[in-house]
């Protein structure tokens, strides 16, 4: 059984997390990994927001029946937030490796850098709170 505490963690975390991965697609479509290519999401542009859109839906879809109830959701949850830690390594990568060879908006391309780092860092927590072992089943 998981406590009330562990779940508000679980949820807040989720969102921490969903709000971070918006964030780094929102500002890597500033940076100059929008000018890479035709098929890239430029900012404010119907591509950008179907990828936050899709991203929401990932994460507050699952997070929404896990928050009524349905407590094997922290496993989808799970998957999609390795998924979104897949995403920003790629990003981070990307961006490093074309900010080797260009010197364009380099504070955009710091920003989004740093986004995706904590991004990272948040997922991490994000695996730490929905699987740490509950101090309750050690005290009896």
């Amino acid at each position: 059984m998981i406590t009330q505490n562990k779940k508000s963690s679980i949820i807040l975390a989720t969102i921490v997390s969903a709000i971070l991965l918006c964030s780094l697609l929102i500002v890597s479509s500033l940076s100059s990994l929008s000018d890479s290519g035709p098929n890239v999401n430029k900012f404010a542009d119907v591509g950008m927001w179907s990828s936050v859109g899709t991203i929401l839906v990932f994460y507050l879809l699952p997070l929404i029946i896990y928050a009524l109830g349905v407590d094997s959701m922290r496993i989808v949850m799970a998957v999609f937030c390795g998924l979104g830690m897949l995403i920003v390594i790629t990003v981070l990568l990307v961006m490093v490796f074309m900010d080797i060879f260009s010197s364009n908006n380099l504070i955009i391309s710091i920003g989004a850098i740093s986004l995706g780092i904590a991004a990272l860092i948040s997922n991490i927590i994000w695996y730490v709170v929905a699987f740490r072992a509950s101090t309750a089943s050690y005290e009896s």
